[in-house]
């Protein structure tokens, strides 16, 4: 994940130097991955290194990986240069075209932009399914369609990923501290109420609470019953 860092927050800062940003790319978190304040770096870093990390080490190589929310492409690209096959979603891929002008990604990434549920892929096609910092934005009433989709799409043994932001006093303080891209104005709902709606579907393991005692953002991996 080192190297993947080092190459997206030079050109993502040198992105948003040139051009500013929008809702879309504050949305997908270029303001984060490119922040030189050093807890706003380690948290957005350490939740896909974790979230790198345990896919690598459980999931075999060349495996297929969904990214659900893919935003930067950050994600997909590091896991696309460990050997994965990766096939990458978003309903808006501007942040990967303008990275692709300056970032060349693995051709083994498939990116795909489009409504989830519009889109059909083969049951029991993926062997993890990660969804880090997206699902969040999406009503709580409407969850459990997602998941009861990526259920359908997950091996019998794979794993789904997930992270998100706890909005907890201290991460709504961090929030402000941190500027004006830091509204979460989009934010739907908390990742302790999305990590109850898998605990009624799947079996839910936490992976790691960014940071500790505070538990700004939380990260966790499900599998099948």
């Amino acid at each position: 994940m080192e190297k993947t860092k080092k190459i997206f927050k030079q050109n993502i800062t040198e992105l948003l130097n040139a051009q500013g940003t929008d809702e879309v790319l504050s949305e997908a978190a270029l303001p984060a991955y490119a922040h030189k304040n050093p807890v706003i770096d380690h948290i957005f870093w350490k939740r896909l290194k974790l979230a790198s990390d345990f896919i690598s080490k459980n999931c075999k190589p060349g495996g297929k990986v969904l990214d659900f929310g893919c935003g930067t492409g950050v994600f997909s690209y590091d896991l696309a240069s460990k050997g994965f096959e990766l096939t990458s979603l978003d309903l808006d891929l501007k942040p990967v075209e303008l990275l692709k002008t300056k970032i060349q990604f693995p051709a083994s990434i498939n990116f795909i932009q489009g409504d989830f549920f519009h889109l059909e892929f083969e049951p029991n096609s993926f062997d993890a399914i990660v969804a880090l910092d997206v699902l969040e934005h999406i009503p709580l009433n409407e969850l459990p369609a997602y998941l009861d989709k990526f259920n359908k799409l997950l091996k019998q043994d794979g794993y789904i990923v997930i992270s998100g932001p706890t909005e907890n006093i201290l991460y709504k303080i961090g929030r402000k501290l941190a500027g004006n891209d830091f509204t979460g104005h989009y934010h739907e709902t908390t990742i302790a109420r999305i990590k109850e709606v898998f605990v009624s579907k799947f079996k839910v393991v936490t992976l790691g609470k960014l940071i500790w005692p505070f538990t700004l953002f939380e990260v966790f991996y499900a599998s099948k019953k």
